[in-house]
């Protein structure tokens, strides 16, 4: 393909008329690998003649293709593509909306539960941490259930608990 016919194809506005005339598009390809206009030429050139290699040509071109919703109106200008309109909404709007307050407060009570003591996460270390904070009726709280919990360290955190005891004092 000769430079003119190439510049003449670019510019001209019936390409699908004149694309099945279009020879040497793989050696165009082979000799510019990454000029997206040689690989959008070669996809619509398969796409009006059907080739059977129309699915790898076009998976090619998408990977070198800076605008993949161009392509795909190229490829099927009958289909419109509607875009959903998103819910914006000013600052001054999100802060006089009352709902917004009813989310802060679930937020809120969200944070005081998850602050309670679980009874199901108490572990050791928790209990040595509520020591070290000076939360010792805690502390003693957190051996009482690891006591239930594994019966067989039981007399240590009998221990435990008494030192705490003994701190208290």
């Amino acid at each position: 393909m000769k430079k003119s016919e190439f510049n003449h194809f670019i510019k001209s506005k019936n390409k699908l008329g004149e694309i099945s005339k279009i020879e040497g598009l793989n050696k165009l390809k082979k000799e510019f690998p990454y000029c997206e206009n040689i690989h959008i030429l070669s996809l619509l050139k398969a796409h009006f003649l059907d080739d059977i290699n129309f699915p790898k040509i076009l998976t090619t071109t998408s990977l070198y293709s800076s605008n993949r919703k161009k392509l795909f109106r190229l490829i099927y200008p009958e289909i419109n593509i509607v875009k959903k309109k998103e819910n914006t909404q000013s600052f001054e709007h999100w802060l006089s909306d009352k709902s917004s307050i009813q989310k802060k407060n679930s937020i809120e009570e969200d944070i005081v539960t998850s602050t309670k003591d679980n009874d199901n996460l108490t572990t050791e270390t928790l209990a040595k941490i509520y020591i070290d904070q000076g939360y010792y009726e805690r502390a003693i709280q957190a051996y009482k259930i690891l006591c239930l919990k594994y019966p067989k360290k039981s007399v240590f955190f009998a221990n435990q608990i008494k030192s705490i005891k003994n701190k208290l004092k």
